[in-house]
Order: C-alpha cells, then sequence, then structure tokens
C-alpha cells in the first residue's frame, strides 16, 4: 500500500504540474491538514487502525465522489480486466459451468490446449491436480487453479459416461475471439459480437469474409449482451457496416475533441442490428454510428447509456486507476449518456414474459396433491416446454404428476412423478435452455422477417 501510496501522490504531482494549476500553498494546506486529521485518527482512535488503511481509505474515497465507471483497481482486478480487454490469457481453453450440481465443460475453445488433449463438453470435472472439486470453494476457485503460467502442466481428473480418468494438460496462451458468425435460412448473414477486445477486428474481418464468399448479402448484427471494449477496436470494426465518413467524436475536459472516421468499406446491403439493455459504450457507438448513417434497422430494447471514455493508469505495484475522461458524441451530435438508444423498432426478447414466472427453488420437493406458489411454478415450466397440464393452475395432480413423470423420462431421470431436487434442477437448466434458444428468441425472429422480405 505504502508503494501504492508513492505511486498515487507521484501522479497526482505530475499531473498538476503539467496542468499549470498555481495553488500550490493551498495544495500544501490541504495536505497538511490532511496529515493532521490522520495522525490524530492514529494517535486516539479506540479500535484497530493503521495508516496504511486510512491512506486506502482516503483514496477510494476520492473515487467515490467521481462516476461509477471512475475507480481504484486492486491487482487482482486489474488482471481479470487487462485479460477482458487484451482478449487473451494463459490456461486450457474450456469453459466451465455448474449444471446438476456438478462441474462440467460448456464449451472448448477452437485449437484449444483443452480440446487437443480429447477432452469433450458436457465432461465431468472431479479433480485438479489430485484435488477434488468438493473441497474447492466456488467455480472462481477453481477457474483460478486450472489457468496458469504458459508452458505449465495441470492435471484433470475427468468423468465421461461414467468412466474416471486423468488428463494431464499444458497451459498455453489462449485468445478470446469475441465473434461468432453463422448463414441463416441459406441467405442471411449473422454476426455475434460479445465484446470489443483486442481480437474483435481479425474476428469480424474473419466473419464478414466468410459471409461474402458465401454470397451472402443480408446481415443480422448481434450486439446484445455486449458491455463494450476498446474504441479502436469498434472504430476499426466500423468499416464493415458503417459508410466513409464520421463514427464517433470524443470531446475532452480541455474542450478538445477528437474524431474517429469509418473507411467505408461496407459489406453488405441489408443490415439489421440486435442491441439491448446490456449494450453498452463501444457496441451502441457502432450501433448509433449505424443509426445515425441510416445504414441499417436497430431493431431490440433500449441500449444502456454509457457515453463516456475511461483511461486506465497503471501503478507500479500491479494496481491501476481508471478513470473517466472524456465523453463520446454519435455522428449526429448526439449523445447517448443516460439515456441510451431507442431502438427504430422495439421488440421484447423473449416470447414469454419474465415478469409473470414465479421462481422454483430446488430445495423443496412437490408431491401430487400439493398445492400453492411452487407447484404453479413448476406448472408454468412444464407448461412452457409442451408439456400439457390440465390440472388447475397451482394444484398438482393427475396430469401435473404425468407431465414430471414424461420430463423425467425424456430428461433420462427416475420417472416416478414426483418433483424432486435432481428433477427441479434439471427442469429449471432446460427452461433456460429453452428460453435462451433461437426458437423463443423475438428479436432474431423480428430481424429475419425484416430481412426476408
Amino acid at each position: 500500500m505504502k508503494l501504492f501510496r508513492k505511486t498515487f501522490m507521484t501522479l497526482l504531482i505530475t499531473v498538476l504540474l503539467f496542468s499549470n494549476i498555481a495553488f500550490g500553498e493551498e495544495i500544501v494546506k490541504n495536505e497538511e491538514f490532511f496529515n493532521d486529521i490522520k495522525n490524530y485518527i492514529i494517535k486516539n482512535y479506540a479500535g484497530e487502525i493503521t495508516e496504511e488503511e486510512l491512506y486506502d481509505g482516503a483514496i477510494k474515497g476520492m473515487f467515490e465522489k467521481l462516476d461509477k465507471y471512475s475507480i481504484y483497481m486492486s491487482k487482482e482486478i486489474n488482471e481479470e480486466f487487462n485479460e477482458y480487454v487484451k482478449g487473451k490469457m494463459y490456461g486450457i481453453g474450456a469453459l466451465l459451468g455448474v449444471r446438476d450440481g456438478k462441474v462440467k465443460i460448456i464449451e472448448l475453445l477452437d485449437n484449444s490446449p483443452a480440446k487437443k488433449a480429447g477432452l469433450m463438453p458436457e465432461d465431468i470435472i472431479i479433480a485438479v491436480d489430485n484435488k477434488e472439486i468438493g473441497k474447492i470453494k466456488d467455480i472462481k476457485s477453481l477457474i483460478n487453479m486450472i489457468k496458469g503460467d504458459k508452458g505449465t502442466k495441470v492435471t484433470l481428473t475427468v468423468e465421461r459416461d461414467r468412466n474416471k480418468f486423468d488428463v494431464t494438460i499444458t497451459r498455453d496462451e489462449i485468445k478470446i475471439n469475441p465473434v461468432k458468425y453463422k448463414v441463416i435460412n441459406n441467405n442471411i448473414g449473422y454476426i455475434k459480437i460479445s465484446k470489443f477486445n483486442s481480437n474483435v477486428v481479425d474476428g469480424v474481418k474473419n466473419a464478414v469474409e466468410k459471409l461474402k464468399q458465401k454470397g451472402i448479402k443480408k446481415l443480422i448484427l448481434d450486439l446484445r449482451g455486449n458491455p463494450g471494449g476498446g474504441l479502436k477496436g469498434v472504430v476499426e470494426a466500423s468499416k464493415y457496416f458503417v459508410p466513409k465518413g464520421k463514427v464517433v467524436s470524443v470531446k475532452y475536459k480541455n474542450g478538445k475533441t477528437k474524431e474517429y472516421y469509418s473507411k467505408g468499406e461496407v459489406a453488405f446491403d441489408d443490415v439489421v442490428v440486435l442491441i439491448d439493455n446490456s449494450s453498452a459504450s463501444a457496441s451502441e457507438i457502432l450501433a448509433g454510428a449505424i443509426q445515425d448513417t441510416n445504414s441499417g434497422t436497430i431493431i431490440g430494447q433500449r441500449s444502456y447509456g454509457k457515453g463516456t471514455v475511461q483511461t486506465v493508469i497503471p501503478l507500479k505495484n500491479g494496481e491501476s486507476i481508471k478513470l473517466t475522461i472524456a465523453k463520446y458524441y454519435l455522428p449526429s451530435g448526439r449523445t447517448i449518456n443516460g439515456t441510451g438508444i431507442t431502438p427504430d423498432i422495439e421488440v421484447p426478447r423473449y416470447l414469454v414474459d419474465l415478469d409473470d414466472l414465479l421462481n422454483l427453488s430446488p430445495d423443496k420437493k412437490l408431491f401430487k396433491n400439493d398445492a400453492g406458489l411452487d407447484v404453479l411454478a413448476l406448472q408454468q415450466r412444464l407448461n412452457i416446454l409442451g408439456y400439457k397440464i390440465d390440472d388447475a393452475m397451482g394444484v398438482y395432480q393427475d396430469s401435473t404428476f404425468d407431465a414430471v413423470t414424461a420430463f423425467q423420462r425424456d430428461n433420462n431421470l427416475y420417472p416416478y412423478g414426483v418433483a424432486d431436487i435432481t428433477t427441479i434442477k434439471k427442469l429449471n437448466e432446460k427452461f433456460l435452455e429453452f428460453i435462451l434458444s433461437e426458437k423463443m428468441d423475438n428479436q432474431l425472429k423480428k430481424a429475419i422477417e425484416i430481412l426476408s422480405k
């Protein structure tokens, strides 16, 4: 913390010097005032407190007075942030998740060490370097155990089809490609950008080239859930979607403005952009530029509304400061900060109104002749998944019993009609998969409808 304090004070002094601030005496007085209070607390406070803890509190207090995007990042948070921005880490290239109370491999990245070692989706992780999963506190701790320096090895004990075996994998650099693409109905391209990290430009370029090779002229650009990322990445990627001209203007506190332009290599004749309330920052820049230049139709829900730019100031001890230094404006001159982008066509994402769904807890078994909100929550999910229920809503009678039995049979569970903990967990899992599937995606359906005309 002493190193952080010294670095922070050096940074502060440097900023003051280069800003030509002529308030030297006042600064000294303020520093003396701060030190007087600090020393008084240390001398008289009845509890336990250290000088470093007071400095830490003072620094955090400064950032609490700023906007929510300006933060002090600890070493751990800074490392995670750098992984996010750079789009690379060192590990095995497997995405993990908890299903049915077990840690499973959800997805394997292409050309990853895990894939080369023969791991497969749905493999169950039993242990890491002979340490059983049950003794690991949480999924984050597990992931941190699997990650490591390039060239080092990790041994996973895996269960597949009830057979257990060990797999030793050599960790390597994992590049996170935030771009996925495919063809819908043989004539509509689909590009999903999940974030704007350092790999986004190459990812978009590859997706565009592959779709153009297939003769695709219509595109759905999916920016839903995209929290943003680097300004450079979104500007470079914009050339495929925004005609030649201004994409965004960045205005700094000192009054200076920097403008960024698209090279105008628009790749598709018709574009529909999908956004939601989690589309933020860089994704709003791209969606907003497309909207302002009439280069496509925006569908979905109002975006998040983050119209500010941050810079990261690294500190010597691995910590950093993320500070808002500017605001950005779309080609029309408008700002979306706090307001977001309003879609040209507002469409809710899900065909089902999720606000009407009750919570279904896996902590309680449900039996025939039970009644109440838990039973209603069970029936809601079974109905949506296509299991016919004729019973009164909220009452567990014959058709609910039959629906539960059918669901258990369809999912390789013991079919006895009792909604036990395992059944409810599986039902919640399958329900979530169904809700997130394309057949339930109202916004995607609308985009396909528009591009099919």
